[in-house]
């Protein structure tokens, strides 16, 4: 089965809690938060329960989680150059969790740099997933 890479790149994006499903037969991606579902309407499914009545047409895409997203974080840190900038990203990840990573990346100007090493980071691991998962990647 082919599978696209953004759709499975879209599961690991914020909000923090919430589960992503793919739906095979539309080829569309499903985001369940707090028993809602978002994104495009699907016919007969408005909950995970109608999700896992039909199992056999959906693929549960993959979650970095809250750990799995820190260590992304931390893992930036040796993508910043500077001393001093680095500094004042860590103590903001470490002192304030995201929110503090958020306001320092930002202090810093690495917001681009940011969001190029995450995304780099997440295309891997969905890479990685799919062929774990014997899924063809559609780039």
């Amino acid at each position: 089965m082919k599978i696209r890479l953004d759709d499975v790149m879209q599961s690991f994006s914020y909000p923090f809690h919430a589960t992503y499903y793919y739906y095979i037969p539309l080829e569309t991606v499903l985001m369940f938060m707090n028993g809602m579902i978002y994104g495009k309407a699907v016919h007969g499914i408005t909950t995970e329960e109608d999700v896992k009545a039909r199992k056999e047409d959906f693929i549960k895409l993959p979650d970095l989680g809250e750990n799995g997203r820190y260590k992304v974080m931390y893992g930036f840190m040796s993508a910043i150059p500077d001393g001093s900038a680095k500094e004042k990203v860590l103590a903001g990840l470490t002192e304030r969790g995201f929110e503090g990573f958020d306001e320092a990346v930002r202090e810093e100007k690495l917001l681009l740099k940011w969001f190029n090493y995450r995304d780099g980071i997440i295309k891997e691991f969905s890479r990685r997933w799919c062929r774990e998962n014997g899924l063809e990647l559609i780039e």
